[in-house]
C-alpha cells in the first residue's frame, strides 16, 4: 500500500495495527517472563514502542548481552534523538528480516557532537556499543548528533514477520503521547 511520498511505506493505520498485533503475540510468547508479562499486560500507553533495525554482528551482540548500548548517529535531529525515554520498548528487527528481539530503554544520552566531541563519546561508550574499531567511528565522523540507549530486559523472540520495507533504520511505532483514535459513529 503506498504511503507517504509514494515510497511504498505502510500507512500509519496499517503500521499501528501491526504494532498492536505484534505486542499481543510477543506477550503470548514471553509468558512466564515476569518483567515482560507485567509490562505488556498493563500497557497504559505510558511508554513508546520503537522498531530498531540492526545488522549483524550487532543484533547477535545485543541478544547475547555483549552489546549493552544501542547507538544511532545522524546529521539531523531525527528519531531516536530525543524521541526515546527510559521505559520505552524497542522491537529489534534484523535488516531485511523479522523482529527477533525485544528490550527496554533503561538509560539514554543525547549528544550534540558540536558540543561533545565524538572522541569523548567513543572513549566513554565504545566497549558497550561493541565499536572498538576505527572503521565504525570513521563512518560516523560527519555525524552532528548521537543517541545512546542502555538496553535492559533483552529477550530473543522466535521471529515475527514485519511488513516494514523502507530503508529507515529506526521507526517510532507508537509514541507515548499518542491517544488512540475513537471510532467515528456510523
Amino acid at each position: 500500500m503506498p504511503g507517504e511520498g509514494g515510497r511504498g511505506n505502510l500507512s500509519f493505520m496499517d503500521l499501528s495495527r501491526w504494532t498492536a498485533t505484534a505486542l499481543r503475540q510477543i506477550h503470548q510468547e514471553l509468558q512466564g517472563d515476569a518483567h515482560w508479562e507485567s509490562k505488556l499486560w498493563y500497557d497504559n500507553g505510558s511508554w513508546s514502542v520503537h522498531l530498531a533495525v540492526l545488522v549483524e554482528p550487532f543484533m547477535s551482540y545485543v541478544l547475547d548481552g555483549k552489546k549493552t548500548i544501542e547507538s544511532r548517529f545522524g546529521t539531523r535531529q531525527v528519531a531516536p534523538f530525543r524521541r526515546t525515554e527510559v521505559g520505552d520498548v524497542l522491537l529489534l528487527k534484523e535488516a531485511s528480516g523479522p523482529v527477533t528481539g525485544i528490550c527496554e530503554v533503561t538509560e539514554g544520552w543525547f549528544f550534540d557532537l558540536a558540543v561533545v566531541p565524538i572522541a569523548q563519546v567513543r572513549g566513554q561508550f565504545a566497549q558497550a556499543i561493541c565499536a572498538d574499531g576505527d572503521e565504525f567511528w570513521r563512518l560516523r565522523e560527519a555525524a552532528s548528533y548521537a543517541t545512546l540507549l542502555r538496553l535492559g530486559a533483552v529477550r530473543g523472540l522466535s521471529g515475527l514477520a514485519c511488513p516494514k520495507r523502507d530503508r529507515r533504520g529506526w521507526v517510532v511505532l507508537r509514541d507515548r503521547y499518542e491517544q488512540l483514535a475513537l471510532p467515528c459513529p456510523p
